[in-house]
């Protein structure tokens, strides 16, 4: 199963934690787009990290506080630099303008607060998706990524809320066909759980048999994916060149 680990001080012991758990790193580093000159100076020292670690499979998430004309073009260009782009949800008009605009792989929690506290309706909770957003995530082929590093937390009523946000999100990927991802983002040896393990947690939600096996294969053929289409020889989905003998 391949996991995402975030780059730390903890690298090396989870890597090794990882590797006796036969489980496959997708090293994951983060960036917030501010101003030009800022983002550059953030992915140049990005860029001269993942050399120096050469990791086999990598991943950026990204955090947007401010959406700028650049912005997208920023996002969109990093496909040629990482295995996985993965978009950080939270306010509702991010989550749109990352599925509306980007060519991003997956959405990373559309329903966490920790951009701005989010107050759940009497019928629904306020989860950062509706029908219409869900809609564009099937047609644009963007995954969910939810995090389970909120289960960490000593407040219980964060816990309980984020669960049912997130659990609302599993039904709307259920309906709209949508493959989710559901772990830890590991920063933590205790974050670590074999492919059993998340299997059992990912029973508190209310989550179909498919989407549970869904959840050890999906990063793995996004993976395979993106570097069929990234080859010279990919012409269009289910159309690639055969060079001859």
């Amino acid at each position: 199963m391949y996991v995402l680990i975030e780059y730390n001080k903890n690298y090396n012991q989870n890597i090794k934690q990882l590797e006796k758990n036969n489980l496959i790193s997708i090293l994951l580093f983060k960036i917030i787009l501010t101003d030009k000159n800022q983002t550059k100076q953030n992915l140049e020292k990005i860029f001269e990290l993942k050399k120096k670690i050469n990791p086999k499979f990598s991943a950026i998430q990204i955090r947007i506080d401010k959406i700028t004309n650049q912005t997208q073009s920023i996002i969109n260009n990093l496909k040629q630099d990482f295995d996985l782009i993965i978009g950080l949800g939270g306010l509702n008009k991010i989550n749109r303008f990352f599925l509306e605009q980007t060519k991003i792989d997956f959405l990373q929690d559309p329903q966490n607060s920790s951009f701005k506290i989010k107050f759940d309706f009497i019928h629904h909770f306020n989860s950062g998706l509706n029908h219409i957003l869900s809609k564009m995530a099937q047609n644009k082929q963007i995954g969910f990524i939810f995090s389970l590093n909120f289960t960490q937390t000593s407040n219980k009523l964060i816990i309980a809320k984020e669960i049912g946000r997130i659990d609302q999100n599993i039904k709307f990927a259920r309906k709209y066909k949508i493959p989710i991802y559901l772990n830890f983002i590991i920063q933590n040896q205790n974050q670590i759980k074999t492919q059993q393990q998340i299997q059992e947690i990912s029973k508190i939600f209310t989550i179909s048999t498919q989407q549970i096996n869904q959840i050890t294969t999906i990063l793995e053929q996004k993976i395979k994916k993106n570097k069929n289409i990234k080859s010279k020889n990919y012409i269009s989905e289910n159309i690639k060149i055969i060079e001859g003998n």
